[in-house]
């Protein structure tokens, strides 16, 4: 197989093959759409922009929002008074990353996190300031910014931005349809004409006589054209003559609904229900992806994002993205028979393609069925194989015979006619032949089993290969046989004994990788294999094809197809693993060329430079020398820090003693499998690790101590081993008075003061009386002691509720977890939290939130038995661990029904009910203490997730561990629960 390789590459570098799918390439064109049900506020999407940290903002016709690839964050008038409108018109970002919005009823714009209307303050004929009236500018159409720094608006006339303020342009008081920037030009496009206008000359220019009412809503300059989109169709101005362009397939004054420039220098044109790419004068209409009964149409805005994906905007649709992919697809559109792929094989120049309706050559991008269909004994073509003058043929419905050069049937095997021939392989004079029925030899073209013995002339066989030492590797879906010398024997010294054998590949350095259909794949040689699955960081347990080009090996499966580093693979180690095709996301229905398809042979080739797969839509290539390529990295972003009433976004941030809770909440705009982005983040000061959050982009903190941090945070895909630069926000946490280094020394000093006094009292006292002296000492110590204990007491103690606090379970963790062990009586940690205490809080004071806080102290302490401990775990937090825990369901019942009838109002005053909601969990006795608090603390986010005012109880289930490693310690709880190792009891 290996062989092939070289050749292939050589004969990629020396041929003019196809150039790297450009954008938008139809093979590999993908794409993704988003509309209400997403979030996007409304399914007209007017405008669209990307700012400078990759956040794509949206204008539409109920409000503006900003997207980053996960969720969309509307702002409308309802919750942003700046905004002047929801039907927003038209978006620009200027030099100053500076976001302005038009809306049909005037201007506003975004700057450092808030928003502002603009209005146009005009003065009467006094001059006078007290007579200044605000102005309606009226719908805003466009935007325009000249290298000089002065920014246009358009809109019932041409305006600029000055000192604030709207000022309107003289030179040109009638409508703006749009505004387009050329150099230090400034075009405008009105009503029946355009203009165009610098610093010191404004010229206006008549649209043709002969067509009436022309507006021109849309410009774009291309070298020395400039072109207009019109309400009666396409023009073009050049050398001061209009010419009117015909859109192939649409009427002749269809309105234009959209001109775009993007950085290739190609013009797109949008009408109604048609795209047009317009590049050295040529006009060409673009397929819209989509549902061919719905497809995609009417756009009204378009975006070329910094990653090179264009961006499609809707009047009735909401908003696609279109990517150009690694891999490129030929299916039905290239004349595929059936889109059911099974087996590919290079046949001279061509793609030999076996589907379920027969066999077909890919031929200058084009499918071409085979006239030996017709012989075939079923149209489900599995397996292929070609020696010298055969071409050797496997179907659902036995072993068929075609010529090698002509393609003309021959035979079929009549006695495979009940038979999957799943695998076939060429070895010297014979040719074997594995189906679902068995291993078969031909051999002197007689179809047999002889010398084969029982397993494998009855068990389902699944890969073959004869490798360059004359043995013969046959996989079953029972385990792996070995022909030698001695004939066939089961390898049973092998991780892989028993399992389904789904690739064997023999590598060029003489090792064996032989993969399985759900157990990874092996490595090495027998009596030496070393195995490879998810748990060493594999992204499934499925091996459908191997491929090592240089030094990398690239592997298909059912999950899409991967490459990982190979020299890392042979001391032990899974490095660099990367995704070329990822199909774990649900977004992968459109937004991935989805690979790959069966276990037998024919499932890869690599052939003219490419890697060849077959899929259930046809076939998918990917080109070797795009084989290292990467997805760009996504960027991390820091939107903002919470703490109490306060939220930061600034890289720098300085707090008061008091605000020790803190909510970072961050994002990482990207448009690719967003679903799939991975999070962790460390607050350096605090944190020595960092801490992988999966899909979770916030993180909490509380109580924390003064000091100065550092919160970070990187992400990255699934599907990447690269991890991306940190995001990072300083914060310092001043510390109260009694903290600060100074106090400390002055504390210091006096107790040293204090200690000198004392001794010298004490040396004055010893001279007098020896005996008062030792009576002092006496009394001295027992106050000490006396004075120690309460410092002790006092330190385990909180105290506003007078419970133990965290310090109490660091001291008696240890004896905790020894009496239960010694009594066989797992211990049960218990989180509350108050629900809503932050409105509390903010409605009615700190005091009466303090005062909640006691009584629901009181309601722990009234509630508790004499073997509970309770802790004010933080806030309004609080850490109940038990060490009776035969009726901790009911305890918690009982819990939750005390705090809801306590007389709320009546003892503090005010009308308010407080509620909590609990995570807890019973703790395996042989698991890790921290762990299991972790889990309850993840209990309660869910129960505060789906609600609040409920609980959940994690109790260990069937699965369950005795003890957990320390990769165990990592896993998440809906992974937890998957597994069985706990199941949870609710309300």
């Amino acid at each position: 197989m290996f062989r092939y390789i070289a050749a292939a590459m050589l004969l990629f570098s020396c041929a003019n093959l196809q150039a790297l799918p450009g954008l938008l390439d139809k093979q590999s064109l993908l794409y993704q759409g988003w509309s209400v049900d997403a979030g996007l506020p409304q399914v007209s999407v007017t405008a669209m922009v990307q700012d400078s940290q990759g956040f794509i903002w949206l204008g539409t016709q109920g409000g503006l929002a900003r997207f980053d690839g996960n969720k969309f964050t509307v702002f409308n008038t309802a919750n942003t008074p700046a905004l002047l409108s929801n039907l927003i018109t038209t978006l620009y970002i200027d030099s100053n990353q500076r976001l302005w919005i038009g809306t049909v009823s005037g201007l506003s714009y975004y700057e450092n996190g808030q928003f502002y209307a603009a209005e146009y303050v005009a003065n009467d004929a006094t001059n006078d300031a007290t007579n200044k009236r605000t102005i309606t500018v009226g719908a805003v159409s466009s935007f325009a910014e000249l290298p000089d720094g002065r920014f246009f608006i358009g809109a019932s006339q041409l305006f600029e931005w000055q000192e604030q303020q709207l000022q309107p342009v003289v030179q040109h008081q009638s409508q703006v349809f749009q505004l387009y920037q050329q150099g230090d030009t400034l075009w405008i496009g009105g009503q029946h004409g355009f203009a165009t206008f610098t610093a010191n000359n404004y010229r206006w220019f008549d649209a043709p006589a002969s067509v009436e009412a022309l507006q021109m809503s849309e410009l774009a300059i291309v070298k020395e054209a400039v072109y207009l989109g019109t309400n009666k169709g396409l023009y073009r101005w050049q050398q001061r003559s209009w010419r009117k362009l015909e859109l192939p397939g649409v009427p002749a004054n269809s309105r234009i609904e959209l001109l775009y420039l993007d950085k290739q220098q190609q013009l797109w044109v949008s009408t109604f229900d048609a795209l047009y790419k317009i590049k050295s004068g040529q006009i060409t209409q673009i397929e819209l992806p989509g549902d061919s009964n719905k497809a995609f149409s009417w756009i009204e805005s378009m975006l070329e994002d910094q990653h090179q994906n264009i961006w499609l905007g809707s009047r009735t649709h909401g908003v696609m993205r279109l990517r150009s992919a690694l891999t490129e697809r030929y299916s039905v559109a290239e004349g595929v028979p059936d889109p059911y792929s099974w087996a590919v094989m290079p046949w001279q120049r061509h793609l030999m393609v076996g589907t379920s309706q027969g066999m077909a050559l890919l031929k200058d991008g084009q499918f071409q069925p085979l006239l030996a269909n017709k012989q075939l004994p079923s149209p489900f073509v599995y397996s292929m194989l070609q020696d010298q003058q055969n071409l050797w043929v496997g179907t659902r419905a036995g072993l068929s015979l075609l010529h090698s050069d002509t393609l003309a049937w021959q035979q079929n095997f009549p006695e495979t006619a009940h038979l999957l021939i799943t695998s076939l392989v060429a070895e010297q004079q014979r040719i074997w032949v594995g189906s679902n029925g068995g291993l078969y030899v031909v051999e002197n073209g007689q179809l047999s089993q002889q010398g084969i013995a029982l397993p494998l002339t009855e068990i389902s066989i699944r890969a073959l290969l004869p490798d360059s030492l004359g043995r013969l590797w046959v996989g079953t879906e029972a385990g792996l046989y070995l022909r030698d010398t001695d004939g066939f024997k089961p390898l049973n010294d092998m991780p892989l004994t028993g399992r389904f054998i789904s690739a064997i590949a023999e590598l060029p350095d003489g090792n064996m990788l032989i993969g399985s259909f759900d157990q990874g794949f092996v490595l090495g040689q027998p009596g030496n294999w070393r195995q490879f699955t998810q748990k060493n960081g594999l992204p499934g347990n499925g091996v459908m094809h191997v491929e090592l080009v240089n030094d990398k090996l690239v592997i298909s499966s059912f999950e899409g197809f991967y490459r990982l580093d190979y020299s890392a693979l042979l001391k032990g180690e899974v490095s660099q693993l990367y995704m070329l095709v990822d199909d774990r996301q649900p977004e992968t229905a459109t937004d991935s060329h989805r690979c790959c398809n069966g276990a037998g042979s024919n499932k890869g080739a690599v052939h003219q430079g490419r890697l060849w797969y077959p899929t259930l839509d046809g076939i998918i290539a990917l080109r070797l020398d795009r084989l290292k390529d990467y997805a760009p990295v996504p960027t991390p972003v820091i939107k903002s820090l919470a703490v109490a009433n306060g939220k930061y976004t600034a890289a720098n941030v300085k707090l008061a003693p008091a605000q020790r809770d803190w909510h970072f909440r961050y994002s990482a705009p990207y448009y690719y499998q967003a679903s799939s982005i991975e999070t962790r983040y460390q607050l350096e000061g605090y944190e020595q690790n960092w801490v992988n959050a999966g899909s979770r982009r916030e993180a909490f903190y509380t109580n924390l101590p003064p000091g100065h941090y550092r919160f970070q945070v990187q992400v990255k895909i699934a599907g990447d081993y690269r991890w991306s630069d940190a995001a990072a926000m300083e914060v310092d946490l001043t510390p109260y008075w009694h903290e600060t280094l100074t106090a400390r020394m002055v504390l210091f000093s006096v107790l040293l003061l204090l200690f000198w006094l004392v001794y010298r009292l004490r040396l004055a006292s010893l001279a007098n009386a020896r005996a008062a002296l030792s009576r002092q000492v006496t009394e001295r110590t027992q106050e000490l002691y006396q004075a120690n204990q309460k410092l002790q007491q006092m330190s385990m103690q909180d105290a506003l509720t007078e419970l133990h606090n965290r310090h109490y379970l660091d001291v008696n963790i240890d004896a905790m977890l020894a009496r239960a062990q010694r009594n066989n009586q797992p211990l049960a940690w218990v989180l509350l939290d108050l629900d809503h205490f932050k409105r509390i809080n903010d409605r009615y004071g700190h005091q009466l939130g303090d005062s909640a806080l006691q009584h629901f102290a009181g309601i722990l302490q009234q509630h508790s038995r004499s073997n509970d401990h309770l802790l004010r775990w933080g806030g309004e937090e609080f850490l109940l661990v038990l060490e009776q825990t035969s009726e901790v369901q009911h305890y918690i019942e009982r819990l939750q029904q005390r705090v809801q009838q306590y007389p709320w109002q009546q003892q503090l005053g005010i009308p308010v009910s407080v509620t909590c909601s609990i995570g807890a969990i019973i703790q395996p006795l042989g698991w890790d203490w921290e762990y299991s608090l972790y889990l309850a603390d993840a209990a309660l986010y869910k129960v505060k997730n789906a609600g609040r005012a409920d609980y959940m109880l994690l109790q260990p289930g069937p699965a369950a561990p005795a003890s957990l490693s320390s990769a165990d310690k990592k896993t998440e709880l809906d992974e937890v629960l998957a597994k069985q190792w706990v199941v949870a009891s609710r309300s």
